[in-house]
């Protein structure tokens, strides 16, 4: 390993050295770590200490002359935390014996000061995963990407030291491979200063690197679900082994021998998923429904019958990092990274017409450029560079113009009870993000208790958005293929509408960030102690309304905005020129406030027995909202009618907040054997939200929201986990987690929902979507080295709350009142090993849903169950007729389970 990275992404090796036989101190003695060019000498009091080393297992030695050596073997270094070896050398008496010996890493880390999961490479390599976004979920205090109860978005993703989160929804920008990951890292605590915007947790991940020797794998699997469930997944018991297929290899090795290092990963991926479609109609047939009588019915189906995928997807990725050892004292890095995926989102209302779906697009890439200068043996910074961009977008066809595109009116003209019997999507969407990232941090070692670290970071963001819903022509809009029976054409010319229109939406933002931290990290004989304060900045690059009550400039409402009312009667005189656009355009927006906050943070651990360390953290979080809540709807063009009409972005919203406490206790049981108790509670503030306070529309009785600052929630829990360290070829954990997470809202539009279905809606707390009170985690893991082994994930969870619906002697809609169904499920991976000298096969299987559960995970809120709701009941009492499907296919909605058991099967081959 001869890679430095920016901080956070690195950890530390410390310890004494003494005279094996009196115990004195010895000063000046060489510990390194053997294949690198880190080390350090030991001081007057015989102590060390080597800072940033990337994380992984080492070789440590230490050697003085008139002393034999001693060698430590599997030296375990984890991201910003403390690994301690101490050595006690023996005189050489005749000859020099070299020691060598065996470290075992330690059950409880004494210097772990809030609640954090390590994940290795070896133990990627062994769980029966596809994607490293399945690990974070396999934590404890996580359910479906929402940490400690925290909505979808709070997490921030690092990647080698360097934010890569896209702010303009809060997901990652490359969805890293996991056979890349050396390490990943997952903080839920009070975690450090140096890590801001994000208010439930820190994924921070480390890459692997190239060495002096030349590595390589590559590795195939192909599968299919194999399911006994066709009463609910189409075709789920026609079986293609190449449904699911997978190619990925990795090299890495010197460009120039201790000077140059690489390593490259790539990656082709397929899947068909599980939700399947039959082509029965077209997007082009009609059903047409001219006559009063609506059990007769003209119904169009021109399709092939044949079967089609409707949730696949494709991903190709790719990964080339570099290290150059300028000087001994002087690293520079560079990462590249391109994700890129095609996928297809399931629409159960499309099953009979599935070519109606929009096709899905994603691609993210990445550059991350980091030069570490050593100033001395306890000093060093680094300077870091990177630019990420992520797009996405979406459309039927590639051509906005294509001549397959059918009148609007096709979608909906299906009988009662029926899937589309034909239409498309005019909707067209893009959008891109890109990201300039400048980061100096600083660390020092400035005495043998006090590890100081320093950081500025500045990030200057471009946010592109692009909205289109297509326009039939004029003489498309005029005629009505579904109802006029003389009318048999299906296809219109397209246009794309005005900026000033409804159906087109458009917008470019540069918003721009500068943060700031000073952190020490405390090493005292008896207490660790992290305290750092961190101060963002933020300015929003966007607009608000200089009058809420007359929000479109493009079609104003107020007299005084359409015209020049010289007189001020607000009445049009025939010497009172009307405005136009770019006068309005002058004074209709103003600049937002820039945003502020500091955010103290401490973190406390002591030990209470040689086997047993307790833990106290503290701290303020802030996270900006998601940047599309800023920027929507961004020239406030919100259409005519009574009541609530519509919601728009406040670029001025404030910066979200978490208060967090928790207290922990690590505690030793046996050799092998440890248990984590951790009680946690989160306060959390200005969440954006909506109010029932509506904007008023001059002239009318309309109304409208806009986001605000308004949305709160109070999470508490207890965390309980075991782990069990590999011995005699088992290891083991088992995490449970019993959480309460209640707030306002679950969605910052619902209260304004609430209002335009004609609802107003109690400010009070009520179970959040993602409450699961009760989770459970665990995985076991069977080795025989270079011969065989299997692992095992387990995970259940209490069923998430639903709201049922409002029943006559009910006045109040109770939300989130009702359970819906507990979950279990369980995955496997088994290998079997061929060695031939250097060379190894790995054939393996794994096993997802290993016991094809049919896991309730959405319900009908009439009954709370997936499998039977009245609505049924109630079409079937009506003798409604089943023109197209039958009533059970409509009401058997596969969405409403989970994934069923998929099974794969492939080799890898290491040399």
């Amino acid at each position: 390993m001869n890679e430095f990275c920016l901080g956070g992404n690195t950890g530390k090796i410390a310890g004494k050295v003494t005279d094996a036989k009196t115990n004195e101190p010895l000063i000046g003695v060489n510990v390194i770590i053997e294949g690198t060019t880190f080390g350090a000498a030991t001081d007057i009091d015989g102590n060390y200490t080597i800072l940033n080393i990337p994380p992984g297992t080492y070789v440590l030695k230490a050697s003085i002359l008139g002393y034999n050596p001693v060698t430590v073997k599997n030296v375990n270094v984890q991201t910003d935390l403390t690994t301690r070896q101490d050595f006690a050398l023996s005189e050489t008496v005749l000859e020099v014996k070299e020691v060598v010996v065996t470290a075992e890493r330690p059950m409880v880390q004494k210097d772990l000061t809030a609640s954090t999961a390590i994940v290795n490479a070896e133990a990627i390599q062994a769980l029966p995963v596809r994607e490293f976004t399945q690990l974070i979920n396999l934590q404890a205090g996580v359910m479906a990407g929402h940490v400690r109860g925290g909505r979808n978005g709070e997490i921030a993703y690092w990647v080698d030291g360097v934010p890569v989160t896209d702010v303009y929804d809060g997901g990652i920008v490359i969805e890293v491979g996991k056979d890349a990951i050396q390490e990943l890292q997952m903080i839920s605590g009070a975690f450090n200063a140096e890590y801001g915007q994000a208010m439930s947790a820190i994924v921070n991940i480390s890459t692997k690197d190239g060495g002096n020797e030349y590595r390589g794998s590559f590795t195939t699997y192909f599968g299919d679900n194999l399911s006994t469930h066709k009463d609910i997944f189409l075709a789920i018991d026609k079986i293609d082994p190449y449904s699911i297929h997978n190619y990925e290899g990795s090299f890495s090795g010197p460009i120039l021998q201790n000077k140059i290092f690489f390593y490259l990963n790539a990656r082709y991926y397929y899947n068909s998923g599980w939700l399947w479609g039959i082509r029965k109609f077209n997007p082009w047939d009609i059903t047409k429904n001219a006559d009063p009588d609506v059990t007769k019915w003209i119904i169009n189906k021109s399709g092939d019958n044949k079967l089609v995928p409707m949730n696949w997807n494709k991903k190709i990725y790719l990964q080339f990092k570099a290290s150059y050892n300028i000087l001994p004292s002087l690293k520079l890095t560079h990462n590249y990274f391109i994700d890129k995926v095609n996928y297809q989102d399931y629409d159960f209302s499309l099953k009979y017409n599935p070519d109606g779906n929009l096709q899905r697009f994603r691609i993210g890439y990445s550059n991350i450029s980091t030069l570490t200068h050593t100033l001395s043996s306890n000093t060093f910074y680094t300077v870091g560079v990177s630019n990420f961009f992520k797009s996405y977008w979406h459309y039927q066809y590639k051509d906005p113009h294509d001549p397959r595109y059918t009148h609007p009116n096709l979608i909906n003209q299906q009988p009662p009870y029926s899937f589309r019997t034909g239409g498309g999507n005019l909707s067209r969407f893009r959008r891109f993000t890109e990201s300039w990232t400048g980061k100096f941090d600083l660390t020092s070692q400035i005495t043998q208790t006090h590890l100081v670290k320093m950081g500025i970071e500045f990030r200057q963001h471009q946010i592109s958005y692009e909205d289109i819903n297509l326009i039939p022509s004029d003489a498309d809009l005029s005629r009505n293929p579904n109802t006029d029976k003389d009318d048999n054409n299906p296809f219109i010319q397209t246009r794309i509408g005005d900026i000033s229109g409804y159906s087109y939406n458009y917008y470019k933002r540069k918003p721009i960030e500068f943060s700031a931290y000073i952190q020490d990290k405390m090493e005292f004989k008896d207490m660790i102690v992290n305290v750092g304060v961190r101060g963002d900045f933020f300015r929003s690059d966007g607009w608000i309304l200089s009058d809420p009550s007359d929000p479109n400039v493009f079609d104003p409402l107020k007299p005084s905005n359409r015209f020049h009312d010289f007189n001020g009667d607000g009445v049009k005189q025939d010497d009172e020129p009307d405005k136009t656009l770019e006068e309005r355009m002058s004074y209709w927006y103003k600049r937002p406030s820039d945003k502020f906050q500091i955010s103290p943070r401490v973190g406390i651990a002591f030990p209470i027995t040689d086997r047993g360390i307790i833990h106290f953290s503290y701290g303020h979080f802030f996270q900006l909202p998601a940047f599309d809540l800023l920027y929507q709807n961004p020239y406030f063009k919100l259409g005519t009618g009574t009541g609530n009409i519509g919601i728009v972005g406040n670029a001025d919203l404030k910066p979200q907040q978490t208060v967090s406490y928790e207290v922990g206790l690590q505690q030793q049981l046996t050799d092998n054997l440890s248990m984590f108790l951790t009680g946690y509670v989160r306060d959390i503030r200005n969440l954006a939200g909506t109010t029932a306070e509506e904007i008023f529309i001059f002239g009318g009785s309309a109304k409208y929201s806009k986001y605000v600052n308004s949305d709160f929630g109070f999470v508490r829990g207890i965390i309980v986990s075991l782990n069990q360290r590999f011995t005699q070829g088992l290891s083991a954990t088992l995490d449970y987690t019993y959480q309460i997470a209640k707030g306002n809202s679950s969605d910052p539009a619902a209260t304004r929902n609430a209002i335009a279905g004609g609802r107003l809606p109690d400010m009070q707390l009520v179970p959040l979507d993602w409450d699961q009170r009760h989770t459970l985690n665990s995985t076991i893991n069977y080795i025989v080295p270079n011969n065989w082994g299997a692992s095992v994930i387990i995970q259940y969870g209490s069923g998430t709350p639903y709201t049922p619906p409002q029943s006559a002697d009910i006045g109040v809609l109770l939300i989130n009142s009702e359970t819906k169904p507990s979950y279990i499920n369980v995955d496997l991976r088994a290998y079997k090993d061929f060695v031939i000298k250097n060379f190894r096969i790995s054939i393996f299987t794994r096993i997802i849903n290993i016991f094809d559960i049919k896991n309730q995970i959405n319900v009908y809120d009439d009954t709370g169950r997936a499998d039977y709701t009245i609505y049924e009941l109630q079409a079937r009492r009506n003798q409604q007729p089943e023109l197209v499907n039958t009533l059970g296919e409509y009401f058997k909605n596969p969405t409403f389970y989970s994934q069923p058991r998929t099974v794969e099967f492939g080799v890898s081959f290491y040399f």
